[in-house]
């Protein structure tokens, strides 16, 4: 216990993790999404810098301390609602910007499998708004959010009994509209 104790004293990091391993509630998950957000778009008149790793070290942080699937994809996608938004409000982002927030997305189709059903709808109904973007963001990007939304979207209508990667499989291969 004094182990403990003696990380906990050491640093807010520290903290934070114990927090979430030990004693998480729905103000730990809170907490998380507000680091993330305000890392991937901070206030632009507060001229700090995008901080993509530091947000993606938050979430890795989360789900090493907490096991949480459907709480670090929720992180995941406050990091790329965050992003998104930005590039649509403030015109930000470039090729790198665009390639960390599409691994993101494409993290977040993966981990979908993990989810119960019950969970997943929620989750899927965000890649969904995601995909209103499209007409708003260049570098191929605003089409990247559409394809993937409708696809997650009809991955979700015939989830039944399959395997979401199947499913995505499936709208991937030429010929096949299932």
């Amino acid at each position: 216990m004094a182990l403990i104790r003696d990380l906990y004293d050491l640093d807010a990091l520290n903290r934070r993790a114990l927090h979430a391993r030990f004693a998480s509630d729905g103000r730990t998950l809170d907490q998380y999404r507000r680091l993330v957000r305000t890392a991937v778009f901070p206030d632009p008149l507060s001229q700090r810098p995008v901080r993509l790793r530091d947000a993606t070290a938050t979430i890795r942080q989360y789900a090493r301390a907490t096991g949480d699937v459907a709480g670090t994809i929720d992180l995941m996608l406050q990091f790329v609602e965050a992003g998104t938004e930005q590039a649509a409000d403030l015109g930000y982002g470039d090729d790198a910007y665009f390639t960390a927030l599409e691994h993101k997305v494409n993290e977040i189709v993966r981990l979908l499998n993990e989810v119960p059903t019950s969970e997943r709808r929620a989750l899927t109904e965000r890649i969904a708004r995601l995909g209103a973007y499209e007409g708003a963001i260049g570098w191929g990007y605003g089409a990247f959010l559409a394809d993937v939304a409708a696809k997650v979207a009809a991955r979700e209508d015939r989830s039944s009994g399959r395997d979401l990667g199947e499913a995505v499989k499936a709208t991937d291969e030429p010929g096949k509209t299932d």
